[in-house]
């Protein structure tokens, strides 16, 4: 709602408040209660979701400061994706969950073969290559979710690593 419209709500409000107490022959104390008591119900439904969604937008940027460029997220699920300056890898519980599979990760492993690696936890990495051709022979790659998943890793998540890349290098075609 613009805010002339909920000026005007608002008003009417307060309109409508002095209209009843007054039909009732109340004084004006109770006119203000009435009034306030009013505006104390009508001011945060219009004006708090506005200002509740500013300190909200503030904290998430505070929370993912240091992370700028580097969260990526598909459907709700959020991926960790690193760039190690050669290829791109996407933490392999991230994937499990976007495809909603329960499968251990040296299965995981072995369908990206040669394109894995564990990290420092013995967390597993999947490089985002490997991801996207492991996609289309998956079982489910008919499935509108996995296909949206691919198109998704290849617009949001190589694409622009290699424009960083080739600006990185110098290289022409970069934009």
């Amino acid at each position: 709602m613009s805010s002339a419209g909920a000026a005007f709500v608002v008003a009417a409000v307060v309109v409508g408040a002095v209209a009843v107490v007054a039909s009732w022959g109340v004084n004006l104390p109770h006119l203000l209660a009435a009034v306030g008591l009013a505006l104390l119900v009508v001011v945060p439904a219009y004006w708090g979701p506005r200002v509740l969604g500013a300190l909200r937008d503030r904290a998430r940027e505070r929370l993912w400061r240091e992370e700028e460029g580097r969260h990526h997220s598909f459907g709700g699920v959020s991926l960790r994706v690193q760039d190690d300056g050669r290829h791109l890898w996407l933490a392999g519980e991230g994937l499990k969950r976007v495809l909603d599979r329960r499968e251990a990760d040296d299965v995981l492993a072995a369908r990206i073969s040669g394109k894995w690696r564990l990290d420092e936890r013995q967390g597993l990495w999947l490089r985002v290559d490997g991801v996207v051709e492991h996609l289309a022979v998956f079982p489910g790659r008919m499935d509108p979710r996995v296909q949206k998943f691919r198109r998704w890793l290849q617009r949001d998540v190589i694409d622009p690593a290699e424009r960083r890349h080739r600006v990185a290098a110098g290289r022409p075609g970069a934009r």
